[in-house]
């Protein structure tokens, strides 16, 4: 009895109206459009955030140096504080290192709890000297280039599942308005046959 259901709207009967049969198709249009949409979608933004990610990578390594800092300052042998995976957060401390021409710098960076004065850090140094980042790495692409993919996908999906409601909404209104005028013809003789 399930599949009757569910193929009410493409069977010959009685009581199918063309409403039902523009809803059944425009849905099934919806579908397809998701199930071949979702993957393109998510594939095409997937590859363009690594292209993008890769050039930004290329242009950080040309532009960005790593320099080996001395710890100026103890941090707090333990922190409160953790990231979401639950290592201990990081916390600014001061570092000193000296520049290309000889001369004595220093700034404050995050650096992990319980490092300790006296210690060497890595910091990332741009063209004009200021502290930055490190570049992006491999890894760093990647779950860029994923996480935009499965973000694509998503919204396609989310835009599939607003067309399709606003197609559900739009034919039940019309069946429903095509059900009312049909009463306003019958029911004078139906009150007349039952009054």
């Amino acid at each position: 009895m399930p599949a009757a259901v569910w193929t009410r709207r493409w069977r010959e009967h009685p009581l199918r109206r063309r409403v039902d049969v523009v809803e059944a198709r425009l849905l099934l249009l919806v579908g397809v459009a998701v199930a071949v949409g979702a993957p393109a979608a998510g594939t095409a933004a997937g590859w363009s955030a690594y292209g993008h990610d890769r050039a930004a990578a290329a242009v950080q390594e040309a532009t960005r140096r790593p320099v080996r800092a001395d710890v100026v300052e103890d941090a707090p042998a333990s922190s409160g504080r953790a990231d979401a995976s639950g290592r201990l957060a990081k916390v600014p401390l001061e570092v000193r290192w000296t520049t290309a021409d000889g001369k004595r710098a220093t700034a404050t960076v995050l650096l992990p709890a319980g490092t300790g004065r006296g210690d060497r850090a890595e910091i990332w140094l741009d063209r004009q000297g200021s502290v930055v980042g490190a570049p992006l790495n491999g890894r760093g692409v990647w779950a860029g280039a994923v996480s935009a993919g499965l973000l694509g996908g998503a919204v396609t999906v989310g835009a599939g599942a607003v067309a399709a409601t606003a197609v559900r909404v739009t034919c039940r209104r019309r069946r429903a308005a095509g059900w009312a005028r049909e009463w306003e013809l019958v029911e004078p003789e139906w009150r007349r046959h039952h009054a």
